[in-house]
């Protein structure tokens, strides 16, 4: 999963800077892999990146106590590979994560081990509908 982790880095900053973007990695006290985006006319988002194996995985969770607290200006960034294939990467607002639908969006609370809770994003053939509002070039306009 680290290669997809590198890869992932690597193929979201492209893209992002290719989209006339500035984005930098940020320090973050939970833990979790953050960047950092700025628009040319000084808008700020902070992406939270996920990786999924689209092969191995049929979903991914991303952990509650990594993510932090949702906001207008948090998105998750869901990047999937299939080998040959070009990479997909979702564009997710972090308010749309929390509210699960229970088809695509999912909660998990493990009390008393909240570090175990997480939301589960679920990658299907039948979900790309909902998925499918998501990628990269459907939602990048929302960062600038």
């Amino acid at each position: 999963m680290q290669d997809f982790q590198s890869q992932a880095e690597s193929i979201l900053m492209s893209e992002m800077t290719n989209a006339g973007l500035e984005i930098s990695p940020k320090e973050n006290d939970s833990g979790g892999v953050y960047f950092l985006v700025k628009s040319p006319n000084g808008k700020l988002s902070e992406v939270f990146l996920q990786p999924m194996d689209l092969i191995a995985q049929q979903s991914s969770k991303v952990p509650k106590e990594k993510l932090g607290e949702p906001k207008e200006s948090l998105w998750v960034a869901l990047v999937g590979f299939i080998p040959e294939k070009e990479p997909l990467i979702f564009l997710i607002p972090s308010k749309t994560v929390v509210k699960p639908d229970d088809f695509v969006f999912f909660e998990h609370d493990v009390s008393p081990h909240t570090y175990l809770s997480n939301w589960e994003i679920k990658v299907f053939t039948n979900g790309m509908k909902v998925l499918g509002e998501f990628v990269f070039h459907n939602k990048i306009e929302n960062f600038k």
